[in-house]
């Protein structure tokens, strides 16, 4: 009895020396991006620790209110995109692996979410859906390889460097045949073809599979209210959607695939509440989220559909950037709009890589006007990371664990004026991004009962150390921001 009794005591106070251990005296490491450019994702130099202290913090953290779970940030591999690419693996396999390693490793970019078009979209050369045959309602001429080679190869490719990359797949447009004006360009899908539709997602799902790329999620159709002529694109209202969704949901679970999340609408925030919130109550048990693009209205409006259905996720899942914009602008753009926007679960830019300034290279597409500069510039001889890339690595660096494998969940912060401040936990690994809008800014942090004190330089700054696991020791209170 005393035994048992000793042995209790030692383990209760080795307990409390490890979680003091934890916090107090942790250094801090952490990276920089400065908004005159002379630091890119540059490893800081003058790491604080967290020590006792006393008073209100500048910036103040509570891992005790947790929001949303996050599930990767990222961007579109595009026919264009792996073209590109593919071509720089022929040129330099060297700096093709690097290129790599940069953007999909947890000491890189960490980035781990991906879109994939099923068919052709405005970044392909020419016009073609997986399965071509006129009335082929069985889809028994469905072919997963109508897609480029290069696709695959480059999906495998990142796969291999980091086998906890998400694969988000969705089509431009249905199949011409199934469309009212016959072609690819705009239209809608036939009434009479609502049924047989979702049986051609399953098989692009599978499809995929079968080339060795597990598919995260598939969306019905990207931006469902545009038709525009002179590309891959089609109309589907919410109810359809719904519709589809409802059915592909069942063929999902049929084919053991119920692993696979359907993410419904793909389009603005403007239509939030006429579309995205009709669509789910139809269909309340087959989307599992839903997407947002930043080419209509304003983020603030996606709160209507989190006030409606807070336990669903929302996506971000596409911007552009503008070829010749002001790289400063637009950084803290992306911060305040997309990667620290509330109860958002992914982060996306359009295009991952672009062998140009993003002009389409689809036969009389007038998609991007003057160009969709890509996250990165990828020529066989060279790889330039834009602006979306630095600024989203410092998010997804922040939520993602070491060895890549966990993504972490977005936890209260506040405080500083010119800041925009959000903070994560991942397991015991506990992070800080800050927005610095100002000049240099010396600010206090507190978190678990210490303080820390950090220079904040104008521009990006991503701190992350290591913590007590709260969630272990008492009640979480759960909410969405």
């Amino acid at each position: 009895m005393f035994s048992n009794q000793f042995s209790f005591f030692f383990v209760a106070i080795a307990s409390i020396l490890s979680w003091m251990q934890l916090v107090h005296g942790q250094t801090i490491s952490g990276i920089v991006t400065s908004s005159d450019q002379s630091q890119l994702l540059q490893a800081i130099t003058d790491a604080p620790s967290f020590t006792s202290g006393s008073g209100a913090a500048d910036i103040a953290i509570d891992e005790t209110t947790v929001y949303q779970q996050m599930v990767g940030f990222g961007g579109s591999i595009t026919d264009s995109a792996a073209l590109a690419m593919h071509n720089l693996k022929n040129a330099n396999a060297d700096m093709y692996n690097k290129f790599l390693k940069n953007a999909f490793t947890s000491t890189g970019a960490a980035l781990s979410y991906l879109r994939v078009p099923i068919g052709a979209s405005d970044f392909s050369s020419s016009s073609y859906s997986l399965d071509d045959i006129s009335g082929d309602t069985s889809f028994n001429s469905f072919n997963i390889s109508n897609a480029p080679s290069y696709l695959f190869s480059t999906l495998a490719d990142i796969y291999a460097v980091n086998p906890n990359v998400k694969i988000h797949i969705l089509p431009w447009s249905p199949p011409a045949w199934m469309k009212d004006g016959n072609t690819m360009n705009g239209g809608s899908l036939k009434s009479g073809m609502v049924s047989p539709y979702p049986t051609y997602l399953l098989k692009a799902v599978q499809g995929f599979k079968a080339k060795n790329l597990p598919v995260e999620a598939i969306s019905i159709q990207n931006e469902p209210q545009n038709s525009n002529p002179t590309y891959p694109s089609c109309t589907i209202d919410a109810s359809t959607q719904a519709t589809i969704a409802k059915s592909l949901r069942s063929l999902l679970d049929q084919n053991s695939l119920t692993d696979v999340k359907i993410i419904g609408y793909e389009h603005n925030w403007d239509d939030t509440s006429s579309y995205t919130i009709p669509m789910v109550d139809d269909a309340p048990n087959a989307f599992e989220g839903v997407a947002f693009h930043c080419y209509g209205g304003q983020v603030s409006q996606t709160a209507a559909f989190s006030a409606q259905f807070p336990n669903i996720p929302m996506y971000q899942t596409e911007c552009a950037g503008t070829p010749g914009s002001d790289w400063w602008t637009d950084v803290q753009w992306y911060v305040n709009n997309l990667w620290s926007a509330n109860n958002t679960a992914t982060g996306m830019m359009w295009i991952f890589a672009s062998a140009d300034n993003g002009q389409s290279p689809y036969p009389g597409s007038n998609s991007c006007g003057d160009g969709c500069r890509g996250m990165s510039t990828v020529t066989t001889s060279s790889v330039t990371y834009n602006q979306e890339y630095y600024s989203m690595a410092h998010y997804a660096r922040a939520f993602t664990s070491d060895d890549g494998s966990t993504l972490g969940k977005r936890i209260q912060a506040s405080g500083g004026s010119n800041l925009n401040v959000v903070a994560y936990a991942t397991g015991d690994k506990y992070s800080l991004v800050v927005l610095n809008s100002g000049g240099s800014s010396k600010k206090s942090i507190s978190f678990q009962g210490k303080q820390a004190t950090f220079t904040f330089p104008s521009g990006l700054t991503t701190l992350w150390w290591t913590g007590s696991n709260t969630s272990t020791k008492r009640m979480i209170k759960k909410r969405r921001i």
